[in-house]
């Protein structure tokens, strides 16, 4: 009686652990303490994916969803670390500066390929200090759990 060969498909009892764990952050803005910045990001071996929108109670958008904003890919130049490159995949007006700022300023700062989706809303009334430190916040938030991850990687053995 010949026996069957191993398959390579799981059986339906096993289970199969995630491989991705996205992570779901927000922070408040000191300056405009009722606007939330939303984060969703997911690291993966070589590339970053985060999408970044805003709730505030004061906004035109209160209580309605939010379009989807722009869509960014940036990269490291691995000629010139100073440069980086971008293309915006999808644009709304409303979110393209803000979306491309982030994503050119996290592949140089992590040396990975970024992909970011925007719909980040300071307001109307927002000032050039509002939004640079809502910019700073998320940079320094995704730095940090990039860093974390790497981290852990490495006691792992997997970078």
């Amino acid at each position: 009686m010949a026996s069957d060969p191993p398959s390579s498909q799981p059986s339906s009892h096993e289970t199969i652990s995630p491989t991705l764990k996205p992570l779901q952050l927000s922070l408040r803005l000191p300056a405009s303490p009722q606007t939330t910045i939303h984060i969703h990001l997911t690291i993966l071996t070589t590339t970053l994916l985060l999408f970044l929108t805003t709730t505030s109670p004061t906004s035109a958008s209160a209580g309605a969803l939010s379009s989807l904003g722009s869509f960014v890919y940036a990269m490291p130049d691995r000629l010139q670390a100073s440069n980086t490159l971008s293309t915006a995949l999808y644009t709304r007006d409303s979110s393209v500066d803000f979306t491309t700022r982030v994503a050119k300023i996290l592949a140089r700062r992590t040396g990975m390929p970024v992909y970011v989706g925007g719909s980040v809303d300071f307001g109307m009334g927002a000032t050039i200090e509002e939004e640079v430190e809502g910019l700073k916040g998320v940079i320094d938030v995704v730095v940090a759990e990039v860093g974390k991850t790497k981290e852990e990687k490495e006691r792992e053995g997997g970078l």
